[in-house]
């Protein structure tokens, strides 16, 4: 997976899974299958982990809304590192030309945007976001805009102001 992460599917030789998997060539073919699906095992795994961290911090508050905020502080947090987010990085590669890898994506997404749109509607709830927002909506924009971040982040700009952006989207919520 951090070879993936780091480099890229194109980028990630045969040579460089052996090594960073202790594995010889034949050895990983004859475990993983191709190189292929490696990545989309590394690819679900990162996800999976990504979305576990994301949502242990869910509850960590009686606010929904600080909640929220954590939420994105925690992605917002793993996205600014130079490798950025994998599953970012795998959108502007893979998915235009690679069904499988954006039907993976798609899945992906929607679970997390059921689980971001069922947050928003905890702190609609609570009085904390204004009620008559539609929580898919504001879920939709907040990650586009999280997505964005990550992808700007990696090229050329700083997180802070990225950061205050999220911050002013989830603010104009309230």
């Amino acid at each position: 997976m951090d070879a993936f992460w780091a480099k890229g599917y194109e980028a990630t030789s045969m040579t460089d899974l052996c090594c960073c998997t202790g594995l010889h060539k034949g050895s990983l073919y004859q475990a993983f299958g191709d190189k292929h699906k490696l990545f989309m095992e590394s690819l679900h795994h990162y996800a999976d982990v990504e979305f576990r961290e994301v949502a242990a911090v869910a509850y960590d508050s009686e606010s929904p809304l600080e909640n929220i905020r954590a939420m994105v502080d925690k992605i917002a947090s793993e996205a600014k590192s130079e490798k950025g987010c994998m599953m970012v990085n795998t959108m502007v590669e893979l998915a235009p030309h690679d069904p499988e890898v954006r039907n993976a994506l798609k899945a992906i997404s929607s679970k997390r945007m059921r689980f971001m749109a069922d947050m928003i509607g905890k702190a609609q709830q609570a009085g904390e976001i204004r009620a008559e927002l539609e929580p898919e909506k504001l879920a939709l924009q907040l990650m586009v805009t999280l997505a964005g971040s990550a992808t700007l982040v990696k090229a050329f700009m700083d997180g802070q102001p990225l950061l205050d952006n999220i911050e002013n989207l989830i603010d104009s919520w309230v």
